[in-house]
């Protein structure tokens, strides 16, 4: 969004697997290409294999910004013989083990941006617009709260069996409640944990990630563990209940957003349901 706002006649290119492709063209508004089906990982090796329609968009770049590469290695050197003039940015997604930051993840992002001024402050001012405002993504509530009990690392998640009794406390309150389903919770979640769900609440599995964006964005709220969904609630507008426990950095990784809340718990088992409920409807 950045270097839209910076680059206003040139086209935004994400590359990335297909299906995460596809989410940021919702809810970003650029293009994307399939890293997989564009076979991009030739550049780490025989970049002569690279598809013509890879090759052509690397050509035809002025600017590229990586989070894959390091300046110097085989992904940058096989770059550059195929655009000698293209700007490339080497940007790391996060501090490496045992490095010393404190800051938000955004502001690590940031801070990798000053060899590159006019970036970096595009970058800021979408960065408050994001904090203020929010994506811009068009959301629909429809009447429901949104609850996703899960994430890729189940230490720092709240305890299913208090989700189940938040879901019966909204649900006692008259609110519809849809409980969002990803992978990792179909292969953790016992099948006695799924029917407490189903019992009381609707019970939604997304498809994709563009599936995903649509719950979230049809949502009043959501209210989660420490996770991927909480971020994208975050950015699109959606308020969002995001709980942390001492697994979870909260510095680093509050998720961004207008309308984002955060409860931390020293521990997690101890943090009732009756008390989340208590915070959820208060802000609400």
């Amino acid at each position: 969004m950045a270097l839209a706002r910076l680059h206003p006649q040139s086209r935004i290119i994400f590359v990335a697997q297909g299906s995460k492709g596809k989410l940021a063209e919702k809810a970003l508004r650029v293009e994307s290409a399939d890293v997989d089906g564009g076979a991009f990982h030739h550049l780490y090796g025989d970049a002569a294999q690279l598809p013509e329609t890879s090759r052509r968009l690397i050509e035809n770049a002025h600017s590229i910004y990586t989070f894959v590469a390091s300046p110097g290695d085989g992904w940058s050197s096989a770059v550059q013989l195929i655009n000698a003039e293209a700007a490339i940015v080497h940007l790391t997604p996060r501090p490496a083990e045992g490095e010393v930051f404190t800051g938000h993840i955004s502001d690590w992002l940031e801070g990798q941006l000053a060899a590159a001024p006019a970036a970096r402050t595009a970058y800021q001012q979408i960065m408050r617009s994001v904090q203020t405002r929010g994506t811009g993504y068009k959301r629909s509530p429809a009447g429901a709260v949104a609850v996703h009990p899960g994430s890729g690392s189940a230490k720092k998640n709240w305890p299913v069996s208090h989700f189940v009794q938040l879901v019966r406390r909204l649900v006692k309150s008259r609110r519809h409640v849809r409980v969002i389903i990803g992978e990792a919770e179909k292969e953790r979640l016992s099948a006695e944990e799924m029917a407490h769900f189903s019992a009381v609440a609707e019970v939604v599995e997304p498809r994709d990630y563009v599936e995903l964006l649509t719950q979230l964005g049809i949502a009043d709220a959501l209210i989660c563990n420490d996770t991927g969904p909480g971020h994208l609630a975050g950015i699109i507008g959606t308020p969002t209940f995001a709980i942390y426990g001492p697994e979870s950095n909260v510095a680093r990784w509050k998720p961004l957003g207008p309308h984002v809340h955060v409860k931390e718990a020293g521990d997690l088992g101890h943090l009732s349901a009756e008390e989340v409920y208590e915070w959820v409807n208060a802000a609400m």
